[in-house]
């Protein structure tokens, strides 16, 4: 039995060395969501496909960090060492929490061309800027008022700081300090692309999702007891301007969709909503 054991590690860690040596394949079996969660290191089997893409989580997803609507309500803290006279209803320990598997966290997945920058660290300014860039973009098209808060402390992943949004509309709902985008990038290093990702080339700069603490996200949240603001389109609409080898993945309950909370786990990839539906179905 010892025995079994040691060879079933040994294969286990010939593969996982496999991996990080070349691109993962298309796995017609699966869909396109699922590829691109595998690829991007959401490694764990919680999450599946399903027939209709709506029972594609194995278990129930309660607490604290997966249920959109507790978390709403706990945005009453400010966060400290804002200027001025501004106050922010964001609790830092909402975004910063870390489930124990990748399928049940909001995850920013991201294979910059390796042509696009010149090393790791200018991959991670890179990054940054790309999604900055999404967000000034979309909120001109949404007739947002969008901020970024340069002047706070925040805390910082893998070396590099949580990235903070101020997000202002009438008619969405967000009155001051009521609506913010959080994010962080996490450092890239140096990997292969899958051929299925759209416009990515073979060696890229990488910003997977299989890290306990160190993984990107891209999260939004409005403070209150209603969810006026639409939060399906801004994904949307954020990753149709992100470059399109990036993609973001949410997990059950996390996303709003028409004022109800989407119940299966989503991708957002060029501005189209992916389900993780078995494609036999």
């Amino acid at each position: 039995m010892r025995k079994l054991k040691t060879i079933s590690c040994v294969i286990l860690a010939t593969t996982l060395a496999g991996c990080a040596a070349t691109p993962r394949t298309y796995d017609q079996d699966q869909s396109r969501a699922l590829n691109l969660a595998r690829a991007g290191g959401i490694y764990d089997q919680d999450l599946r496909d399903s027939p209709d893409g709506t029972a594609s989580y194995r278990r129930s997803l309660v607490g604290r960090a997966l249920d959109i609507t507790r978390l709403a309500t706990s945005l009453d803290a400010p966060l400290r060492h804002l200027s001025g006279v501004q106050t922010l209803a964001f609790n830092a320990t909402d975004i910063m929490s870390t489930p124990d598997k990748p399928s049940a966290r909001p995850s920013l997945i991201g294979w910059m061309p390796k042509s696009v920058a010149s090393d790791e660290n200018q991959a991670y300014e890179k990054y940054v800027e790309a999604v900055d860039t999404a967000i000034e973009a979309v909120a001109g098209d949404m007739s947002l008022a969008a901020s970024k808060l340069n002047d706070v402390k925040v805390p910082e992943i893998d070396g590099r700081p949580l990235v903070l949004w101020s997000i202002e509309s009438e008619y969405y709902g967000c009155d001051a300090g009521e609506c913010i985008i959080a994010y962080n990038i996490r450092q890239p290093y140096e990997w292969k692309t899958p051929a299925f990702v759209h416009g990515g080339e073979l060696e890229s700069y990488n910003i997977p999702a299989n890290h306990p603490e160190k993984y990107s996200r891209f999260i939004f949240r409005q403070s209150g007891d209603t969810a006026d603001f639409p939060m399906d389109e801004f994904y949307r609409a954020i990753s149709e301007e992100l470059p399109p080898w990036m993609v973001m993945y949410f997990p059950p309950n996390t996303v709003f969709q028409e004022g109800s909370a989407i119940s299966y786990p989503v991708i957002y990839e060029q501005g189209n909503q992916l389900m993780f539906k078995d494609p036999d179905a």
